[in-house]
């Protein structure tokens, strides 16, 4: 199987991908420029923008003079703007043909002539040029650009370029822009409404402060409703097409304010989204933690992305977030996707597997651990208990029986000892070797081990025998004994075997004199037989007032002798 970082780098990778793949064929562009908009409307409004004020032709204008309205009006609004000392003069009004009046119609021309100011123009003729009168085209001299902007598939105007279907920008003519600018972000001020604007009466009647004009770039453009120049832009609802382009000369004079930010960016982000959550799961920690990690990286992952981008607009750069929102989901869920299915599956089957001879609280915490059973040495204390005279009664039962009977002791006797926080190490046959303070380190293993025996020799068995004699296997004069043996000191304890099997093992003399105390029953009296070195481990000399001492005690094997401790 493979390791964790590799499977963390293949997840990562995988995310990254198929998240630039999606983004490549266009798909998250609507669900992008809805980002962009929130950024905008987090960001809110500063106020009007400095250099530019809009003369709007609105609902009172049109109710009052009509539309069109005699050019002579517009003639008159063009020298009153000239003479309160505007920077330059954008006039949003199409003049396709020329009027009824000729005499309106050179006072326009006279008007446009003066090159501070700039005309737009929305329609083409069908060989491309300007839809406009050839005497105000000759006039204005070049003067003449396209009001339109490029329209997101949402139908949203978001961004400008210098020029639009083949004619110079009339934004670009109106802030001495280059024509050959690339497309870019309009820095949107704020909603409708947010540029400064006075009335297109007000300036016929000279109720126009000159203050208000001087030094700026203006821009005349209707904002009736009926005339419907309207379009939707980031802030929502619609906005007329004369704040538009003062939005979009503003930005050029700030010099395009907001930035796409580099490709080479989003690759980065891309690769950060991927592998952020898959790479959370390397650190050291059960499989649990690390998919709860991957999850909370996910989502710390989510906030940090969505907050640098609005810094990073804040600042001027546009951070594409899509693609690598995409990727931070598709790595988040690959990752815990796959360390459920390969780890916490995996762990759960271990949890099962441990907890048949550990507790339940050792086996949790042997599962945070890289190497929970590793091989060390540790201060323990060893149990070894066998049933006496199982073998003899074996001999008059039918296996089934025997087997039956074996497995009802052995559960009551490891739930003794796995009760008291002991490991179950083996069985064999009817014995049952168990260690306390082994695989997890107990400062009291040897209190422990004592309470399991006197658990067992007082509470286990004589439930055996009562289960043994309702079912018939076992008369009630005929009750079985035990004998149990414990030794406390240093021994090895952890996994031993080959590649095909293991088990987990206490070795060492501790291990030895145990399982020889545990046979003295068939030389002396009594059932519970406690070397000294468990009772100088108990601490407390209250623990042991069960116990005689009966003293030294030569067992096989041993050259030294070993004093016993017995219970009855």
């Amino acid at each position: 199987m493979l390791s964790r970082p590799v499977r963390a780098l293949i997840v990562g990778l995988l995310a990254a991908a198929l998240a630039g793949g999606i983004a490549w064929t266009g798909a998250l562009d609507r669900f992008e420029a809805f980002t962009v908009d929130e950024r905008f409307a987090v960001r809110g409004s500063d106020g009007p923008p400095p250099d530019v004020l809009i003369v709007e032709i609105d609902d009172a204008a049109y109710n009052r003079l009509g539309f069109p309205f005699p050019r002579r009006l517009h003639a008159r609004a063009i020298e009153a703007l000239l003479a309160a000392g505007a920077r330059r003069i954008a006039y949003d009004v199409q003049f396709s043909e020329p009027s009824s009046r000729a005499a309106d119609d050179r006072a326009l021309l006279r008007a446009a002539r003066d090159p501070r100011v700039v005309f737009g123009v929305a329609d083409l003729a069908r060989d491309g040029r300007p839809l406009v009168m050839p005497e105000l085209a000759r006039a204005a001299d070049g003067r003449v650009g396209q009001v339109l902007f490029p329209v997101d598939e949402d139908g949203v105007w978001r961004r400008m370029s210098g020029s639009f279907h083949g004619l110079p920008h009339f934004a670009t003519l109106a802030a001495g822009g280059s024509p050959a600018t690339p497309e870019r972000p309009i820095d949107y001020a704020g909603p409708q409404d947010t540029v400064e604007h006075v009335a297109f009466l007000d300036l016929l009647r000279g109720e126009v402060d000159p203050a208000l004009v001087r030094g700026r770039i203006v821009v005349v453009g209707a904002t009736a409703q009926a005339l419907q120049d309207f379009h939707p832009t980031p802030f929502g609802g619609q906005t007329s097409g004369a704040e538009i382009n003062a939005n979009a000369i503003q930005t050029i004079l700030d010099d395009y304010p907001l930035r796409d930010a580099p490709g080479a960016l989003l690759v980065l982000l891309l690769l950060a989204g991927g592998l952020l959550a898959p790479l959370a799961t390397t650190l050291p920690g059960s499989p649990m933690r690390a998919l709860l990690r991957a999850l909370g990286v996910g989502v710390l992952g989510v906030a940090a992305l969505l907050g640098g981008a609005q810094l990073a607009f804040a600042a001027g750069t546009i951070v594409p977030i899509a693609a690598p929102l995409l990727a931070l989901l598709f790595g988040t869920t690959g990752a815990v996707a796959l360390t459920y299915a390969v780890e916490v599956r995996a762990q759960r089957r271990l949890r099962t597997e441990l907890e048949r001879f550990v507790a339940p609280a050792v086996a949790s915490e042997l599962l945070t651990r890289d190497q929970p059973l590793d091989s060390r040495r540790v201060e323990a204390t060893v149990l070894f208990c066998d049933l006496r005279g199982f073998t003899t009664l074996s001999e008059q039962l039918e296996a089934e029986q025997v087997i039956a009977l074996l497995n009802r002791y052995l559960e009551l006797v490891s739930t003794a000892v796995l009760d008291r926080g002991g490991t179950v190490v083996s069985y064999q046959g009817d014995g049952v070797m168990a260690v306390f303070g082994a695989p997890l380190p107990q400062p009291d293993h040897a209190a422990r081990a004592l309470a399991a025996a006197e658990a067992i020799l007082d509470e286990a068995l004589p439930a055996f025998n009562r289960w043994s004699a309702e079912r018939g296997l076992l008369a009630p004069e005929a009750a079985l004994s035990a004998g149990v043996g414990l030794n406390s000191g240093p021994l090895m304890a952890g996994v031993i075997g080959s590649e095909r099997r293991v088990e987990y093992a206490a070795v060492g003399d501790v291990t030895n004199v145990a399982a020889r105390l545990q046979a003295l029953g068939r030389e002396l009296p009594g059932r519970l037989f406690v070397a000294a070195a468990t009772i100088e481990a108990l601490g407390d000399p209250k623990a042991a007032e069960r116990l005689e001492r009966h003293g030294e005690v030569r067992l096989k094997g041993r050259r030294e002798p070993v004093t016993v401790w017995v219970g009855r």
